[in-house]
């Protein structure tokens, strides 16, 4: 963080807010019952969860909604947690989770031979530890340091609960109704062992400031501004060196300096009978001389300093008519048109890496757009994920057109039934990539949830969608494939079971 981080040191002795408006510790809902197993000066609790899941997918060649063999496999979570509370103030929070082999964040561990499984790996998932007190002027106030997933607002634009970051995070309750905390988050680290070389050069750091004000007990309205930095580093244009063993030693650098910026304001909350929550996000900041490389020769073409334009907005809204719950939901994240050079005006989103695979990977809206096939997104450069992903791009150049009704016909049963029509904000980049039409026109998709509590700690779920693609995936085709590609309705499925202990 070098020498930014005496100015953001500075700026938490003055502002600062609850974690709860930006850190969080669950990635799905889970049974609620654990069990306290010491007891003492220090009290200890153990717990975890183990999700056992089946899947099936038919028509995704990891790309695109095509003509493909469907698969099927079978997956097993594994989750171990201790919960230290040394003291009223003071708590430590550990969360171990399977690994499939070396991977970081695969999550998973897939059913096969019995030699597979000398390859699994526990790795922490969370590692914090929490300090509270009356902080302030009197006024309760704590400190969070550690790996834990993290979020804002309405979640848009960043959205890291699955795998989480390294942070430190200072808050501060001046009243009991105003929240304010101040961050610092570390995105992509460099491998600092390497002596010699300057590691900061590949590192991204974030800063961040929320403040939340909860006007009464139902409603809550907030802000929060992301300033992310690096001195050379824009993660998804990493490229580099190798030698003679094929290793990545030498690396290229991709820009001057990047600073990019986000602001946020967000609400939700109850109004008589109804929920809402909206949010909306515009984006500013340079990258300066973006260099592209060549892996191999080392080769690199200029493209200039790069301003940010982006923005994002999401409205939702529900009704309860016991036991029928409905909902309605639309969002939009700005695309590139492809006419204004040195303008990158895509929303830029961080929500998670393409690394994770689909089966890793969260379901922020649709089940199969966002987490399964190529997104809309064109210009993904500050995700973290070498080359940019392409999914788990949240609404980047996308608009989302959902209605949705939750139904809990008995205490232990729950359904969801969801519609969404998809389109592409802008075409104008595709265009040029193409060097012809491409349609806006990303297709319907269609998905069922159900949930089944069979005992205490232990339920039965089951997820299915099928996506229906527009003329976006054969117009686009080209651009990655040389040519157009057919498209088929593309079907997924997930059933298993979940114990909590």
């Amino acid at each position: 963080m070098k020498k930014y981080l005496a100015v953001l040191l500075g700026v938490i002795f003055l502002l600062s807010f609850t974690v709860t408006a930006f850190a969080i510790h669950e990635e799905m809902p889970s049974p609620v019952d654990t069990g306290v197993v010491a007891k003492g000066p220090t009290q200890i609790t153990l717990g975890g969860k183990i999700i056992e899941r089946g899947w099936f997918f038919d028509n995704v060649d990891g790309i695109s909604p095509t003509d493909s063999p469907s698969q099927a496999l079978y997956t097993t979570n594994v989750y171990l947690t201790v919960d230290a509370k040394v003291s009223d103030n003071l708590r430590a929070f550990l969360e171990l989770e399977t690994s499939n082999k070396e991977s970081n964040n695969s999550g998973v561990f897939y059913w096969g031979a019995y030699d597979t499984k000398n390859d699994m790996e526990l790795k922490f998932r969370q590692a914090w530890i929490q300090y509270t007190g009356s902080g302030l002027l009197g006024a309760p106030a704590g400190i969070k340091v550690g790996h834990m997933p993290i979020v804002l607002g309405e979640k848009i634009f960043l959205n890291n609960e699955r795998f989480g970051d390294d942070a430190i995070l200072v808050w501060v309750d001046p009243t009991k109704e105003l929240h304010l905390v101040a961050g610092t988050v570390k995105l992509v680290e460099s491998a600092n062992t390497n002596i010699g070389h300057i590691d900061h050069h590949q590192d991204l750091d974030g800063y961040v400031l929320v403040a939340d004000y909860m006007w009464d007990k139902d409603n809550t309205i907030g802000a929060n501004w992301t300033w992310t930095h690096s001195d050379h580093n824009l993660p998804s244009l990493s490229h580099c060196l190798e030698d003679a063993n094929g290793n990545c030693n030498i690396f290229l650098p991709d820009t001057d300096e990047l600073n990019f910026h986000n602001i946020g304001i967000h609400a939700n909350g109850k109004l008589g009978g109804f929920t809402y929550a909206a949010e909306g996000d515009f984006q500013f900041g340079k990258a300066k001389n973006i260099v592209f490389g060549d892996e191999d020769t080392g080769d690199v073409t200029a493209l200039g300093d790069q301003k940010f334009k982006g923005w994002g907005a999401m409205a939702k809204v529900g009704y309860m008519i016991d036991p029928l719950n409905i909902r309605a939901m639309f969002a939009i994240g700005s695309g590139d048109d492809g006419d204004d050079a040195g303008k990158i005006k895509e929303f830029q989103t961080l929500q998670g890496t393409d690394a994770t695979g689909a089966i890793a990977r969260l379901t922020h809206y649709t089940l199969i757009y966002e987490r399964l096939i190529r997104t809309a997104a064109v210009e993904a450069v500050v995700t973290t994920f070498p080359g940019g992903n392409i999914r788990s791009t949240g609404i980047a150049n996308t608009m989302v057109y959902n209605v949705g009704i939750d139904l809990n016909p008995v205490k232990e049963l729950s359904l969801s039934l969801d519609g969404f029509l998809l389109q592409a904000t802008e075409n104008g980049a595709w265009e040029n990539l193409v060097g012809g039409y491409v349609s806006k026109n990303i297709g319907q998709e269609v998905d069922l949830k159900l949930n089944y509590q069979i005992a205490r700690n232990l339920s039965y779920f089951a997820e299915a969608g099928m996506f229906f693609p527009g003329r976006f995936y054969t117009t686009s085709s080209p651009a990655f494939y040389g040519e157009e590609i057919g498209k088929k309705t593309t079907t997924m499925a997930v059933h298993g079971l979940l114990l909590a202990f």
